[in-house]
């Protein structure tokens, strides 16, 4: 470790032994905050190895500058770290790794997409997200992987980076045998936004899953594909509620006339305390009034009193 770090850290631990109560108070504090310590690093390390999840979760957070200074035994931890049992504890130390936004923390990521379990492989797709340059082959060649997990993951991660290299295999993705990969592709093609996948979209409203027909029905609408309305309005009357009300949501964003008569008969819907009536009150008012959905409630009944006093 770097010789000023260590004699920062010496500093807070002598003040700690023998300075006054308010000086030991800060130096108590600083030293749980100062990551790049030996004391610290040393101890992560070893609470890395703790039975208690929420330990090892804390370590990995803590080891971040110890990360960035190309500290060996740190990546070695980091990198057993995403195959944890522990979904948080994966989680963290793929963000750890990212967020040191070093070469080599980032070729640990890349290394873990590429190779090893399922989980690590899939820690690594949701970590690589947030780094500063997507390393989108890996992300690609992870999008076919013999695990759906992994699959999942990495549908997840080019969705979220806008990848549109990865629209075709995400539409091959559609037709995947677990549904969260299905659902994982169709969210990842909403982000995308790339109007190719449209028919294959529309195909997915009649998916077995019901996870699956409200992400592809939020797709259609959050791309305002006006050809699927027809599908749109069929899926008005879907047996799951969800997917009800996120057609009206996405009808409202089309504004059809087409899809009126649907709408109003879903306003009696009473399903999800109300929910689902409501969306399609706020759709069929975009429908009818371009606009009128972004205004508040308190704007709408200003509005709604000078049209009726004009009248």
């Amino acid at each position: 470790m770097p010789l000023q770090s260590e004699s920062k850290c010496g500093i807070l631990i002598r003040d700690i032994i023998w300075g006054g109560e308010s000086k030991r108070g800060s130096a108590f504090w600083l030293l749980g905050r100062f990551e790049d310590g030996i004391l610290v690093t040393e101890d992560s390390l070893q609470l890395l190895k703790s039975q208690n999840p929420a330990d090892r979760w804390k370590a990995a957070t803590h080891l971040i500058d110890a990360a960035r200074s190309q500290h060996t035994e740190v990546l070695v931890a980091l990198a057993d770290a995403l195959k944890d049992d522990h979904p948080f504890v994966r989680w963290c130390a793929g963000q750890t790794l990212v967020r040191a936004a070093r070469p080599w923390t980032l070729a640990v990521l890349v290394d873990a997409l590429e190779k090893g379990p399922p989980h690590r492989q899939a820690a690594a797709a949701d970590a690589l997200v947030h780094a500063p340059k997507a390393e989108a082959e890996p992300l690609l060649q992870a999008l076919v992987s013999e695990e759906a997990l992994v699959r999942q993951s990495a549908a997840e991660a080019s969705g979220r980076l806008g990848l549109r290299p990865a629209t075709g295999q995400l539409v091959t993705l559609l037709a995947d045998d677990s549904p969260w990969v299905r659902r994982a592709a169709t969210r990842a093609l909403a982000h995308i936004g790339d109007v190719s996948a449209v028919e294959s979209l529309t195909l997915r409203l009649a998916d077995s899953s019901p996870v699956v027909r409200r992400s592809a029905v939020y797709a259609l609408g959050a791309m305002r594909v006006r050809q699927s309305v027809p599908e749109l309005i069929a899926a008005l009357a879907d047996p799951d509620p969800q997917v009800r009300r996120n057609a009206a949501w996405a009808l409202g964003r089309i504004r059809d006339p087409a899809a009126l008569p649907k709408l109003r008969v879903l306003e009696a819907d009473a399903a999800l305390d109300g929910a689902v009536a409501q969306e399609a009150k706020t759709a069929i008012e975009a429908t009818q009034r371009p606009g009128w959905q972004w205004l508040s409630g308190k704007a709408r009944k200003w509005l709604a009193h000078r049209v009726a006093g004009a009248a």
